[in-house]
């Protein structure tokens, strides 16, 4: 039986209320985070890569925030949000084994559930948790809801940058060093073999993030990921992807036929653009 995490109320808000909130909310998340283990050493290694996902989010969002302006008492909101918007993968791997979110059991909603009924959000006010609430919900949206208000709606696109902005590190390292240790977890179960969907094509040499549902193998996988770029919000985004190399390092690992060069300059030319 697990134990339950819990911490003090905190009823007053205001920055250092918004810090110590954060404080406490974070240790919670260590907390329920060590409940989950798992003799299959595979999901092991997934459940501490999820723990150290959010940690890395949490920091992203961070740096991208320097170079824009965001209230002190905002960039605490988004932190929190960064370090729950994973929250649910835990349940999800004990219980599937995977990560691949079906209509029955979503990473979002189990996510969702767990904050609602550990009622992690208590200490903060009514506004401040709907905020959180929201950037967790629109985090691995393709397209954003245009009615959200503007104040969420750039803290939503501050952490789905910096979520897809550590997947791509996550996972530029996993595929160039798969051979050494697989992970059928990163690779979603699908097949290694050399063909790539035609829609994946299309929508890559269009400018646009490729879809899900059009991901047949690990290849198509490899460039829908890559194909994040189109979706990004923040200049430093792109200045931390180009940098670090991830889009390349990740095609490195593709076949190199024409189409995939093609795909490759084409995302490379529209990041040297947004620099």
């Amino acid at each position: 039986m697990r134990k339950r995490c819990r911490f003090a109320r905190i009823i007053k808000l205001d920055f250092n209320v918004i810090q110590e909130s954060y404080n406490k909310i974070r240790t919670w998340y260590d907390c329920y985070v060590s409940e989950f283990s798992s003799e299959d050493q595979e999901i092991q290694i997934n459940i501490e890569l999820k723990k150290e996902h959010a940690y890395r989010v949490v920091e992203i969002v961070n740096e991208l925030a320097v170079n824009i302006s965001l209230d002190e008492s905002d960039l605490l909101l988004i932190e929190t949000a960064a370090l729950l918007h994973d929250v649910g993968r835990f349940e999800q791997l004990v219980q599937t084994g995977t990560y691949t979110d079906s209509d029955d059991l979503n990473h979002i909603q189990l996510g969702l559930d767990v904050i609602e009924q550990h009622d992690v959000l208590k200490i903060l006010d009514e506004g401040e948790k709907n905020l959180v609430i929201d950037c967790v919900k629109m985090h691995d949206l393709s397209v954003l809801p245009k009615s959200t208000d503007k104040r969420v709606l750039a803290l939503a696109h501050l952490l789905r940058d910096a979520d897809r902005i550590d997947v791509l590190r996550i996972v530029s390292d996993y595929y160039t060093h798969k051979k050494l240790q697989p992970n059928k977890h990163l690779d979603m179960e699908l097949k290694d073999m050399p063909a790539i969907a035609k829609k994946i094509c299309d929508a890559i040499l269009a400018e646009r993030v490729a879809k899900r549902e059009d991901v047949e193998t690990v290849n198509d996988l490899k460039l829908m990921q890559m194909s994040w770029i189109f979706e990004m919000k923040y200049k430093m985004s792109f200045k931390i992807v180009s940098e670090k190399g991830y889009i390349k390092a990740i095609f490195e690992t593709l076949p190199k036929t024409d189409l995939v060069i093609d795909m490759y300059r084409n995302m490379k030319i529209f990041m040297e653009n947004q620099l």
